[in-house]
């Protein structure tokens, strides 16, 4: 497996994939406010119209998770590329297009090209940035951009419409592919999985494949002929065949597309859960207000677009700074709790809305905590999607993780219109027809209320590091150090190597003795960790002979180095004598947060639990100050015993 040294900054990196990604995802929600004039132009029916929209969506859903594991075996960078060129191209063929038939074939193929952009594109950012701060912050840019490149197709789709016609739409896509697939070749790095796994499983990849484009296509159908309608119901039982026949055929392969056990691993399946679920919910708010704001309110759809500007801004500022903020000091599921709670709040002011709803005193304000909520959960449950998958697997957690959004789309179309539609017609003639599609998003954004609500007990479920806190006392008084936190006679498989914090304080050598007496009595291997916090201008590598500052420093970062090395050393030395079979050392240089030093190296080591002392800071004093301890516990994703 390769190891990618980025030729560029990481910062021009992050614009290259971040812009292919919003160029793809602007491409779903741009086209929408262009179909009347398309529908003019070409003649085609209200009832084909949808195609236009539907081929790109099954397309990207159905291939993602192929694409994704391609990347892994065949290379990203290069699948990458291949992926950008296709979406070019094709979005040329789109703007030439002179009839229905070719342009719903072009945006077949341009979905196949973004899909392979989309996997690849996320997997390069994971294997890129490295965990932690760096890379929570990539994502929640990755994912906040997602977001807002939705609403901005709105925007842009009405701007270039109104000024150079439906084809620029396609048009714009065509130099901003190419040259950012020039721009990666010439400046990402090659990576891909382990090499000795060059099987790319087939049967599973054409079976989920086309499981999942039936699923959409059966969505598609409902949100346009109806849930309960013969070209929904028979497309959706083959999806349900064909997926079980997938799950069948990973079980039994020995390379597989997408091994069950990921499912199972860490939060994997309860994030990839709250994608479904807040995409469904938010694209159906997008989805009414953009026909609520034209067809109810009169609004021009430039006027329309311009409209989601504020909720647009709110995915950026929100997603792409203080969500991974959060999550990297607390940790996912306590910002996934809030965001889901935010966004249920949102929806179900939204059920309130009328006819004659004003939009900046009535409507924006429940637009605006929906968006503040969906956009502290959007990267939120990437970071967490994406943490449980191991070297070579990045193109599988990011093909699934953008599955799950792909297909959450559709779900949540499906479902609003289907109440809209039952709604409006329970009410019939006795009120009018505005009124009545009105009260049909009423209750729209309830079941968009409910599905948020789901949401809020997947966060509330989803697996996090177990911490557990010891008192001196409890220590001082334990016959042996295994009366707490773990049952005598039930070793549990993550024993097998613990890593224990030490920074010489009373607090740190009790945290030693503990861990010393649970890897003597659990037989485990002991890893004695001491971070030495380093000035961000002063690096293993800075010339001794530079400035006279730097050159101060660097002497005094040695000389410390040298302490904690010693420190350690007599760490090891005291667990070897207490009967500690495996024992060792490390001594890591940090200029970030000690937290996420010691959570990395606990990564990187295979620790099965973290041992660390505090000085007893409460809940609020963790919240405001961040102390070590609790950004071990927000960081990593085994148990963490917390000694004070």
């Amino acid at each position: 497996m390769s190891k990618p040294t980025p030729s560029a900054p990481l910062s021009l990196i992050l614009t290259l994939l971040v812009l292919a990604q919003f160029v793809i995802v602007l491409d779903f929600s741009i086209v929408q406010i262009a179909l009347p004039t398309m529908r003019t132009e070409l003649g085609i029916s209200l009832a084909d119209s949808q195609w236009i929209v539907s081929a790109y969506g099954l397309t990207f859903a159905g291939f993602l998770l192929l694409s994704g594991r391609a990347s892994d075996l065949y290379g990203r960078r290069k699948l990458f590329g291949i992926g950008l060129v296709v979406f070019a191209l094709t979005s040329l063929a789109g703007g030439l297009a002179p009839s229905e038939t070719v342009l719903i074939g072009a945006r077949a193929v341009q979905g196949v090209g973004a899909a392979i952009a989309s996997a690849t594109g996320l997997s390069l950012l994971v294997v890129t940035f490295p965990e932690g701060p760096k890379r929570n912050r990539a994502l929640s840019i990755f994912a906040a951009v997602s977001s807002a490149a939705f609403a901005a197709g709105v925007i842009l789709g009405g701007v270039l419409t109104a000024t150079l016609g439906w084809r620029s739409i396609f048009f714009v896509n065509v130099p901003i592919g190419v040259v950012t697939a020039l721009l990666a070749t010439r400046f990402l790095v090659e990576s891909r999985g382990d090499p000795s796994q060059r099987r790319l499983d087939l049967p599973g990849a054409l079976s989920v494949t086309a499981g999942l484009s039936t699923l959409v296509y059966a969505l598609t159908n409902a949100a346009s002929i109806g849930l309960t309608s013969l070209q929904t119901l028979l497309p959706l039982a083959l999806s349900g065949v064909v997926l079980a026949g997938f799950l069948l055929i990973e079980h039994r392969s020995r390379a597989p597309l997408m091994p069950l056990s990921f499912l199972r691993r860490g939060a994997v399946f309860s994030a990839n859960a709250l994608a479904i679920l807040t995409i469904a919910a938010v694209s159906s708010m997008i989805f009414l207000l953009t026909i609520y704001l034209q067809q109810i309110q009169g609004y021009s759809a430039l006027s329309a677009g311009l409209a989601f500007l504020p909720t647009a801004l709110v995915f950026l500022s929100v997603g792409g700074y203080l969500s991974a903020k959060l999550v990297t000091r607390l940790g996912p599921k306590p910002v996934l709790l809030v965001g889901m709670t935010i966004q249920t709040a949102g929806f179900l002011l939204l059920g309130q809305l009328a006819v004659g709803t004003p939009y900046l005193t009535g409507l924006l304000p429940e637009m605006l905590v929906v968006s503040l909520g969906a956009a502290l959960s959007f990267t939120a449950f990437n970071i967490a999607a994406l943490s449980g998958a191991r070297k070579g697997e990045e193109g599988l957690a990011s093909g699934l993780i953008n599955t799950s959004t792909q297909v959450g789309g559709p779900i949540g179309l499906a479902i609003a219109v289907t109440i809209v539609g039952v709604v409006a017609a329970g009410l019939g003639a006795s009120v009018t027809a505005a009124e009545a599609t009105v009260a049909g998003f009423r209750y729209a954004f309830l079941g968009a209320a409910v599905l948020s609500g789901i949401g809020i007990v997947f966060a509330l479920v989803i697996r996090s590091p177990k911490m557990v806190v010891m008192s001196k006392e409890t220590i001082l008084n334990a016959t042996s150090p295994l009366s707490s936190p773990v049952p005598q006679g039930k070793r549990s498989l993550a024993m097998n190597k613990i890593l224990v914090a030490v920074d010489g304080s009373e607090n740190g050598e009790r945290a030693a003795k503990y861990a010393i007496g649970l890897a003597r009595d659990y037989n485990s291997e002991l890893d004695v960790l001491r971070v030495v916090q380093s000035p961000s201008s002063v690096t293993p590598s800075s010339p001794r002979g530079g400035g006279s500052g730097s050159g101060i420093l660097k002497e005094r970062l040695d000389y410390a180095e040298k302490e904690a090395e010693a420190y350690v050393n007599s760490v090891v030395g005291e667990a070897k004598s207490a009967g500690v079979s495996i024992a060792g050392g490390t001594v890591v240089r940090a200029s970030g947060p000690p937290a996420n030093a010691i959570a990395e190296t606990a990564k990187k080591e295979g620790a099965d639990m973290i041992v660390i002392g505090t000085r007893g800071q409460g809940a609020s004093g963790r919240l405001l100050q961040g102390s070590v301890s609790a950004g071990v516990v927000a960081n990593s994703d085994v148990t963490v015993v917390v000694v004070r």
